[in-house]
């Protein structure tokens, strides 16, 4: 089948299918059936489209999750979601809360290259457009060698006795971080993982040592339709990033922004104005410097050496540093620093920069050291 009067939405979520190269021979076929716009709205993913050289063709310029770019998108003849999930049926939990949300009928395109991979027809409201959608969910099953399925059972489970809500984690391993809409909340200790919520709110882990901080920012929660998962954010990568190309910034002075344990809004604080960021958390300056060095801008991380190490960057900009400090919270460091308005409303030099907070940290007698 080809028809360029096809409109195809390609919704690709997460680094996975991306870092290994399947997503190539999915766009290739389905370039061949019709006109394809193709869009990656995660901050992991639209790191791994840059470092595939994909920006040209996958749009990444907007910050969405997989449901709303799907309905963003819906005017289109047909909608489809590639996912490499961890196991096949973390994926297809994956595709079931996502196509929850979505008027269209969803292809789901999974673990696409893999024995176990498959492609599921999640059914909505297509009108004249079924036959199209039929007919593209069936070609792909074909070109790619995968089983087509077609609405499977739920695959979530779920509990619920009176006000008292359930849900089991699939595919959870002992050691591994357990994340809630892109928080860590704890670490498996136990292979069944059971997330416990009261009219609403999240009031249990069950086989998880729960991290405090991250578990107190999760409140109200819709066991139903949560994003929930085990693991890291972006569990490998086919080639490391190099820095070398990316231009030395030459800027002498510059705005400074912060970025305070909320790594996935990163891509939204790089502007040629700025001199560099000012990272918080552990994990928070892990990430931001490894993506941050793609663009040539430097960061000054404050950390506590509290790391969950769910991203494995490796990279740093020219300039960066990092200052771990003792005996008090990075969290308490960077609301101080925040609320002091020590950088409202004026350009520093990087140096200035440093200076500013070495002097804040010695003038409140917090110790620290520096990484360089």
């Amino acid at each position: 089948m080809k028809s360029n009067s096809i409109k195809i939405a390609l919704v690709i979520h997460g680094p996975e299918i991306l870092d290994s190269g399947r997503i190539l021979i999915l766009i290739r076929i389905l370039k061949k059936l019709g006109s394809l716009y193709a869009l990656i709205g995660g901050t992991m993913g639209r790191v791994a489209a840059k470092d595939s050289l994909l920006e040209d063709f996958v749009d990444t310029s907007k910050k969405m999750q997989p449901s709303a770019a799907l309905n963003y998108l819906s005017e289109l003849d047909v909608l489809v979601l590639a996912n490499c999930g961890k196991t096949n049926l973390t994926g297809e939990i994956f595709g079931q809360i996502v196509s929850s949300k979505v008027r269209r009928s969803v292809i789901q395109v999974e673990r696409p290259g893999s024995s176990d991979g498959r492609i599921i027809l999640w059914s909505g409201e297509d009108g004249h457009k079924a036959g199209v959608v039929h007919d593209v969910a069936a070609c792909l099953s074909d070109e790619l060698g995968l089983e087509l399925i077609i609405n499977p059972k739920q695959v979530i489970k779920i509990d619920k006795e009176g006000i008292i809500t359930s849900r089991y984690l699939h595919g959870a391993k002992v050691g591994e971080n357990i994340l809630i809409s892109g928080i860590v909340v704890g670490r498996a200790v136990d292979e069944k993982v059971v997330i416990i919520s009261q009219e609403g709110r999240l009031v249990d882990i069950k086989g998880v040592q729960i991290k405090q901080h991250g578990y107190d920012k999760i409140r109200d929660i819709d066991l139903k339709t949560a994003y929930i998962k085990s693991g890291n954010l972006r569990r490998g990568k086919k080639r490391n990033f190099s820095s070398i190309g990316v231009p030395h910034r030459w800027l002498e002075k510059g705005k400074v922004v912060f970025v305070d344990h909320s790594a996935n809004s990163v891509l939204e604080v790089i502007d040629k104005g700025i001199i560099c960021a000012i990272t918080v958390g552990d994990d928070t300056t892990n990430i931001c410097e490894d993506i941050l060095s793609r663009f040539g801008i430097p960061i000054i991380g404050i950390i506590d050496g509290d790391i969950d190490g769910i991203y494995k960057g490796s990279n740093q900009s020219r300039d960066s540093t990092v200052i771990q400090v003792c005996g008090a919270s990075d969290d308490d460091v960077g609301i101080a620093l925040q609320n002091n308005g020590l950088f409202d409303s004026k350009e520093f030099t990087l140096e200035e920069v440093k200076n500013i907070i070495l002097n804040f940290l010695k003038k409140n007698e917090i110790r620290f050291k520096i990484r360089q």
